[in-house]
């Protein structure tokens, strides 16, 4: 089952809807704790969420995810939201989306994620300045990633013998 949220910080003719899967009751999307970052609240439980914003007169209201685009941070604290990374990593360029797993059981990151910009320019920039940096307490490794690595991080069942 899925249900519709609506993302309510862009100005009214870019406001975007996003389908998120529903999953165990134990975990719940919280509302950043940061002013400038996009919010939405549901009162439904999720197992994983991202946002996405662009509210620039120019952006269409999809944006584009070009994988040359999009780079892969690991090493990320698991106390770590999207939040903060929009924050941090929007010093380079406009961020497009920021993809955080989270564990299902726990609540917390995964330890990485993905961000997409708008310019591939703010995205070699954001490696550039970023890859081997202390971030929040952990030293982090930023690249662009690679096409298909958020495909391969599916879960895999166990092999029963």
């Amino acid at each position: 089952m899925a249900q519709l949220v609506l993302l309510n910080s862009c100005p009214p003719q870019y406001v975007l809807l996003r389908r998120v899967r529903i999953s165990k009751p134990s975990i719940w999307v919280r509302k950043p704790t940061t002013v400038s970052s996009p919010s939405f609240s549901t009162s439904a439980p999720l197992s994983y969420a991202s946002f996405c914003c662009s509210c620039s007169a120019t952006s269409s209201v999809e944006p584009d995810l070009s994988s040359s685009a999009k780079i892969f941070v690991k090493g990320l604290p698991h106390s770590t939201s999207e939040g903060r990374l929009m924050k941090v990593f929007s010093e380079f360029g406009e961020v497009n989306l920021v993809q955080l797993p989270i564990d299902e059981k726990s609540g917390k990151s995964l330890g990485f994620a993905f961000i997409w910009f708008v310019k591939e320019e703010s995205a070699q920039l954001a490696v550039q300045e970023m890859n081997g940096k202390f971030f929040d307490g952990r030293f982090i490794y930023v690249t662009i990633a690679k096409p298909g690595s958020l495909k391969n991080l599916k879960t895999t069942t166990a092999y029963k013998f």
